[in-house]
């Protein structure tokens, strides 16, 4: 009976499941209207609130100064003065032997910088500015996430831009 208690615990299954949790940041091309970044994630914890940002990396360090791409600096903003970059985000739960089921979905006008730091993906020679799109709590499970860019910004053709899913406890 001890046995199956804990070969039905939730945890011991993940041991085996590859399916990537947060923090997690994939390219997305925000030069064109339509391009999209999807992702299949599992969340470990209900407690955590998941935020999903946009990562628009100012510089490496060894190639470029971080000042180099100073014009982002004015793209991203900071409150009340960056461009508007309008997404629309999906999101799926996904539950064995079931379709998918529409979680959440909305069109997002993201705006204004919501920070800057050093290191995405566990690189730390990179610079950024991020844009907070939404945060909200999904309880434990996998999911298909969609961001979709939904206007062309032909000037980022050549910025390196993440679509990131990170978390922490606590109020969004």
């Amino acid at each position: 009976m001890a046995l199956m208690s804990f070969l039905h615990a939730g945890w011991f299954m993940n041991l085996f499941d590859s399916t990537p949790t947060p923090p997690i940041a994939i390219p997305i091309n925000l030069s064109k209207s339509g391009s999209t970044a999807e992702i299949v994630i599992r969340s470990d914890d209900s407690d955590k609130i998941r935020v999903f940002s946009l990562y628009f990396v100012i510089g490496k360090k060894g190639k470029d100064s971080y000042s180099r791409n100073h014009w982002i600096y004015e793209f991203v903003g900071r409150p009340g003065s960056g461009t508007v970059t309008p997404v629309k985000l999906t999101i799926y739960r996904i539950e064995k032997d079931k379709e998918p089921t529409l979680f959440y979905e909305g069109r997002i006008e993201v705006e204004d910088s919501s920070g800057s730091g050093l290191g995405i993906n566990k690189r730390e020679d990179i610079a950024y500015m991020k844009r907070r799109i939404d945060s909200m709590y999904l309880s434990e499970g996998k999911y298909r996430i969609r961001l979709e860019n939904l206007q062309d910004f032909p000037e980022l053709k050549e910025t390196e831009i993440y679509f990131a899913i990170h978390g922490g406890r606590g109020k969004y």
